[in-house]
């Protein structure tokens, strides 16, 4: 009974132990692992899932491992089935901040013709955070370096080859993706078919008088650059928190407007978030790792290209637009002179030139994919220049007169000029001949085609209202758009001519005064 009694006064003894203990386990599991970035791999994977239902082709995304090391990394991988199979397939890989999705623009496109294959770099999107911030060296943690870097990806991307059965292929790689495929390549080239850059980073060497450009000579701006450097790039957007969301889709508003015929809201901007923001930021570490302030590279490529296999092909795609400079491009085709390397550059493209135009982008690479199924080396410089002139004739549109002018030059049609108010009325010290057959050019509708092959009959192209595009030059319209500024030149030159006729008649008078005076004095 006494043994009861006791039991019974330990356990109200510790009651109030047990309730405290639960009530912090609540608050541990509630509170303190609450995300402060609304960001999850769950969302992900529901984004990921929407984006690619607007993909035609059939595909699927799954987890590959891959052993490196002592660890078993995870990458995510999509493979979309093309409709030919006796063809190359072409591997994409992301730039920085991205995902696989990035390219949705694309890959319907290509896959007409072969497999499209698309990864999440580790550290981004759907695959594992590896811990690229530290190292074991005997026995020791210690900070990785550029090179230990690279040489992950490196290994990382021959072992994704290996357990996906690719034995050669047309690897292609956007930014951040286009350095880490040259640096495979520097290595690995056996599986490499034809290697596409599109605007790759990395590749220029920093300037030495980088440092001294107008805003690095602001204290603020450095020491603002110093605590930047100190943390990861996107390091901010976390510290915003939930808020997160909204400002990076009001900051990458320009990639909603790349996607809009497939999306009307924020699907693009809310997956770029939720790759950078549920886990661990490991591939921010290692790019920063591989950088140097204000996006420099640390051993550039452009450096390191010649080492590449003198049998590796290399097509550099860039935007005419793009921060990014292409020279170091142009540098490496100088460099490796009698191997095959292609610069093209699209006109009206940015950074993202798969995106802001995926028409020319797709045809060049569906171009260079069926030029190695074949055999033989791309040849889509007569594409380019076509496509250039193109674009140089739909920015050529400053008015409705100037596009006129511009199909009747492209014709071979050399309207007559318009002319002022002045030559149709004539001066009275200068009167003009108007020739009759040109004010009354004939009014009827131009037609003209573009095609400079005389052997083929082209459609023509009819503009019924050629009034409206500024071709007819009529006297009425002309006589318009000059009449006041004309009229006042007409009544300058009048009074002009009073005023030197009255002055010419005050001279004659003072020197007639002047001689009358010079006579009177002679007489007397």
């Amino acid at each position: 009974m006494q043994q009861i009694s006791n039991s019974i006064s330990q356990m109200f003894s510790l009651l109030p132990i047990r309730l405290l203990a639960a009530v912090f386990k609540s608050i541990y599991h509630s509170w303190f692992k609450m995300r402060w970035t609304p960001a999850s791999k769950g969302w992900l994977m529901f984004l990921d899932t929407t984006i690619r239902s607007h993909i035609e082709h059939k595909n699927v995304g799954r987890m590959v491992p891959v052993a490196f090391g002592n660890k078993v990394h995870e990458i995510w991988t999509v493979e979309v089935e093309g409709d030919h199979q006796d063809t190359l397939p072409v591997v994409m890989l992301h730039g920085f901040g991205g995902g696989s999705n990035m390219f949705l623009n694309n890959i319907d496109s290509l896959a007409k013709e072969r497999n499209v294959i698309l990864i999440d770099l580790p550290g981004f999107g759907l695959s594992s955070r590896p811990n690229l911030r530290s190292k074991k060296k005997d026995g020791w943690w210690v900070d990785t370096t550029g090179d230990d870097i690279e040489h992950f990806y490196t290994e990382i991307l021959e072992r994704w080859f290996i357990k996906m059965g690719i034995e050669e292929c047309v690897l292609m790689g956007h930014s951040f993706g286009g350095y880490l495929c040259s640096s495979y390549c520097l290595k690995y080239t056996h599986r490499v078919r034809h290697l596409i850059l599109a605007d790759p980073w990395g590749f220029p060497t920093r300037p030495a008088a980088a440092d001294m450009r107008p805003f690095m000579r602001n204290r603020s701006i450095v020491l603002l650059a110093k605590l930047l450097s100190k943390m990861n790039i996107f390091t901010p957007v976390r510290f915003l928190g939930p808020l997160g969301p909204h400002v990076f889709r009001w900051a990458r508003g320009d990639l909603i407007l790349k996607f809009d015929s497939f999306f009307s809201e924020s699907t693009i901007s809310d997956y770029l978030y939720a790759c950078n923001m549920w886990g661990s930021p490991s591939g921010e570490i290692g790019f920063s790792r591989l950088s140097l302030p204000f996006g420099w590279a640390r051993k550039p490529m452009v450096e390191r290209a010649p080492n590449w296999d003198p049998k590796l092909d290399v097509t550099f795609i860039c935007g005419a637009r793009s921060w990014i400079d292409h020279n170091p491009a142009k540098e490496i085709k100088h460099m490796r002179h009698g191997m095959y390397v292609d610069v093209q550059v699209i006109s009206g493209a940015g950074h993202h030139v798969y995106a802001d135009r995926p028409k020319a982008f797709n045809s060049m690479v569906s171009m260079i994919c069926q030029a190695v199924d074949q055999g033989v080396k791309p040849n889509i410089s007569a594409l380019s220049e076509a496509r250039h002139l193109a674009m140089s004739i739909l920015r050529r549109r400053a008015s409705h007169s100037s596009q006129g002018q511009l199909c009747n030059d492209e014709a071979g049609i050399h309207m007559p000029r318009p002319l002022s108010a002045h030559e149709l009325m004539g001066d009275n010290d200068n009167d003009l001949d108007v020739d009759e057959d040109l004010i009354n050019a004939s009014d009827g509708p131009v037609q003209f085609t573009l095609d400079e092959d005389d052997d083929e009959e082209a459609p023509l192209a009819t503009f019924d209202e050629c009034g409206d595009l500024g071709i007819n030059r009529t006297r009425k319209s002309s006589f318009k758009s000059h009449e006041t500024f004309d009229e006042k030149k007409i009544i300058n030159r009048k009074v002009a001519r009073q005023d030197s006729r009255h002055f010419a008649d005050e001279t004659d008078h003072i020197e007639a005064s002047k001689a009358d005076i010079t006579l009177a004095s002679g007489s007397a």
